[in-house]
């Protein structure tokens, strides 16, 4: 019977250390496509951090490419199939499609721990926090943008004040495009702004935007990311081409196409909600991780296009800015 017994340690031993070796398992659910600026410098952050703390696996919504709710639809009960065979210890959802869509419906009060990130401006819609939700909201940095707009500008406008300019929003016809532009509009109307949005589904379109808004002050280039045939190579001929009007954006992977960017950073919204991934595998309670705002910036100038509407920025704008080449 020792002998038996001995065997059977043996042989259970392997299995023991197989168990107690398994890392926990670490689904990222993405609202949106690989290739995406945002969506990949999010899971560049989320992966730096996550390291080796845990097994990642991957799902995308691709509810940019593809907003019809019938497409979503069959998106979520794929991702829900995933939940219920591979049972995640944490899931990170990205953008506010997986909230929208996958977290508020299904998860809110369930045993899964969700950290959010890149949910834009405000969480409330989805009624966050839950006792298993916690997050970091995406705020676009417009009061940054439009102050040193103002600054950049001054050459231009001469004997008018800032708050007199018009200016034009250039967005893709998607959710989350008419909420960031709401917030962009209180802002600007806070300061007597004028700002005509233009919510465009195809290459064309947002060309015939670009050059409506020439004929007033500033144009602010959103996002192309679910515009139908773009182009970037024959955008960026087309604004070199075209513009004659000041632009900015608050997007990275934009910044070719404007003469100036104050962008957010989606690698600390990845870095952020990994780290609160890793204290709550580690035990921490989620109620004691509070949810927060990204605070990054990063300014970038186009020389081309800045000489295009004649604008030579202050030392102030050229200090700690990276040239778009």
């Amino acid at each position: 019977m020792k002998i038996i017994s001995l065997l059977l340690l043996l042989l259970l031993q392997p299995l023991h250390a197989q168990e107690s070796a398994e890392k926990p398992r670490c689904l990222l659910l993405y609202s949106y496509h690989v290739g995406y600026a945002w969506n990949d410098g999010v899971d560049e952050g989320a992966t730096r951090t996550l390291a080796d703390q845990c097994t990642i696996r991957r799902f995308y919504l691709d509810s940019k490419r593809n907003p019809d709710p019938k497409t979503i639809r069959s998106k979520v009960d794929e991702v829900m199939g995933v939940v219920m065979a591979w049972q995640p210890d944490v899931m990170i959802a990205v953008d506010d499609n997986a909230s929208k869509y996958v977290v508020a419906p299904y998860f809110k009060g369930s045993d899964t721990p969700v950290v959010f990130c890149g949910v834009n401006w405000t969480a409330e819609s989805y009624g966050y926090p839950y006792r298993n939700v916690t997050g970091m909201v995406e705020v676009a940095p417009i009061d940054a943008l439009l102050e040193q707009t103002a600054e950049a500008m001054r050459p231009l406008l001469q004997e008018r004040s800032f708050n007199q300019i018009k200016a034009h929003f250039i967005d893709a016809d998607r959710l989350s495009a008419r909420k960031i532009f709401a917030y962009f509009k209180r802002a600007f109307d806070q300061r007597g702004i004028t700002l005509e949005p233009h919510f465009v589904d195809d290459f064309d379109a947002w060309k015939s935007a670009y050059q409506h808004a020439q004929r007033d002050d500033l144009i602010l280039l959103i996002n192309h990311a679910g515009i139908e045939d773009w182009d970037q190579q024959a955008a960026q001929q087309f604004v070199e081409q075209e513009g004659k009007t000041f632009s900015v954006t608050n997007h990275d992977w934009m910044r070719s196409l404007v003469a100036m960017t104050v962008a957010k950073v989606p690698q600390e919204q990845g870095e952020w909600a990994a780290a609160a991934a890793i204290k709550i595998l580690q035990g921490s309670p989620i109620s004691g991780i509070p949810i927060t705002r990204n605070r990054q910036m990063i300014r970038f100038i186009n020389p081309r296009l800045l000489s295009r509407v004649g604008v030579s920025l202050p030392q102030s704008l050229l200090d700690g800015a990276r040239v778009v080449r």
